[in-house]
């Protein structure tokens, strides 16, 4: 399969380790790139969201990753800090 990243999974990829110290920022990226090829070999090993077409898989203690996937192709959708407002999560994955 092949994987994607939105525009939207990029910007906030960003947001997420431009708040982190630089070996806190570098920890991530190793394991987002461990959890992408995880997702490439076992498309639907993360959790259903609800009752929609996204999954999403925990990266960090407060980070999940949402994705879908659309015949053979994996859109990793948004990066998302549980620290932020639930329902703004509801909304990103709504439009």
């Amino acid at each position: 399969m092949k994987i994607i990243l939105t525009e939207n999974a990029e910007k906030t990829y960003f947001e997420i380790t431009n708040n982190y110290s630089e070996s806190k920022a570098t920890m991530f990226s190793i394991n987002t790139i461990s959890i992408l090829l995880i997702i490439e070999q076992n498309n639907y090993i993360g959790s259903r969201y609800k009752k929609t077409h996204y999954r999403k898989f925990l990266i960090s203690n407060q980070v999940y990753l949402f994705y879908k996937i659309e015949e053979d192709v994996i859109y990793i959708v948004l990066f998302w800090d549980n620290k932020m407002n639930p329902l703004n999560l509801d909304i990103i994955l709504s439009s």
